[in-house]
C-alpha cells in the first residue's frame, strides 16, 4: 500500500495543505483523525452517484488508498501512545514497589537485636 502511494506520487490533502506520505507520517493523532474523516467523506461522496455496474475511477481508488494509509498511520500512532502510557505506568508502579521493598528492608533491619546488628557490621577501611 505504501509502495503504491510512493510510486503514484500521491499527495494528501490535509488542514496543513498538500503533504507527501512522509509528511503525513509526522502529523499528530488529531490531525490524522481529521484527515481520515475528510478522506472518508470524499470517498463516500465519490460513490454516491454511481451504480454497482460502474467501476470505481482511478481518483476513487486513490482516495481509498489515501484513506487506508492515513488510517494505518493513525492506528500505529495510537498503538504507540498506548504502549508508551503502559510503559510509564509500569515504570511508576515498579518505582513504588522498590520504595516499599526498601522501606520493609529498613523495618526488618531495625527490628533486629543489637547482637544481630553488631554481627552484621563490617570493618571500615
Amino acid at each position: 500500500m505504501y509502495k503504491q502511494a510512493i510510486l503514484l506520487g500521491l499527495l494528501f490533502s490535509t488542514t496543513k495543505g498538500q503533504l507527501t506520505l512522509q509528511q503525513v507520517a509526522t502529523l499528530s493523532v488529531k490531525e490524522l483523525d481529521e484527515t481520515a474523516m475528510q478522506l472518508q467523506e470524499l470517498y463516500d461522496k465519490s460513490g454516491q452517484t454511481k451504480s454497482f455496474l460502474t467501476k470505481r475511477t482511478t481518483k476513487d481508488k486513490n482516495l481509498k488508498l489515501q484513506l487506508d494509509i492515513v488510517v494505518d498511520i493513525l492506528n500505529t500512532k495510537v498503538e504507540e501512545q498506548d504502549a508508551a502510557a503502559l510503559r510509564q505506568e509500569n515504570k511508576e508502579r515498579n518505582k513504588k514497589i522498590k520504595e516499599i521493598i526498601a522501606q520493609k528492608q529498613d523495618e526488618a533491619l531495625s527490628n533486629k537485636s543489637i547482637k544481630a546488628l553488631e554481627a552484621m557490621l563490617t570493618e571500615e577501611d
